[in-house]
């Protein structure tokens, strides 16, 4: 003998269901709340370069990149920023700068940035210092973007 489903609890299911439903399709997506009363104007080419890329490793260290060899670098939040350009020896042996498309901080003092013509460098000091790192791709004179 088989058990049938109760007809009112199937009935009372059915009802909940669909009240569930129309709930969900009424439901408007709420934005997210930005506080931006604190937020101002900065001239996005106060550094004489075009900025690519920024990453912060933490609220205060701060390592901007872009055209001409373009690295900027903050310690405070990006209240105040060192820059100048990066320049390396090309593979036909003149020196030059590249337009750097990325960086990415890996610890508090060690980063990279990448770039045109196969151009990486790197700094151990928090980005008071940098050093040409030679790629596979530097005598191909290849872009690396990432």
């Amino acid at each position: 003998m088989r058990k049938s489903f109760p007809r009112k609890k199937f009935t009372l299911s059915l009802a909940i269901i669909f009240l569930m439903i129309g709930t969900a399709a009424r439901t408007q997506v709420v934005p997210s709340f930005f506080n931006t009363h604190k937020w101002r104007f900065s001239d996005p080419k106060q550094f004489g370069f075009t900025v690519l890329d920024v990453h912060f490793y933490d609220n205060n260290l701060g390592i901007a990149v872009g055209g001409n060899g373009g690295i900027a670098r903050t310690t405070d939040g990006g209240t105040k920023w060192e820059y100048g350009p990066f320049t390396f020896i090309s593979p036909a042996g003149v020196q030059t700068t590249g337009n750097f498309s990325d960086v990415h901080a890996a610890s508090s003092t060690v980063a990279y940035a990448v770039g045109s013509n196969g151009m990486m460098a790197k700094t151990t000091d928090a980005g008071r210092n940098w050093s040409f790192v030679r790629t596979p791709l530097y005598s191909q004179s290849k872009n690396i973007n990432a």
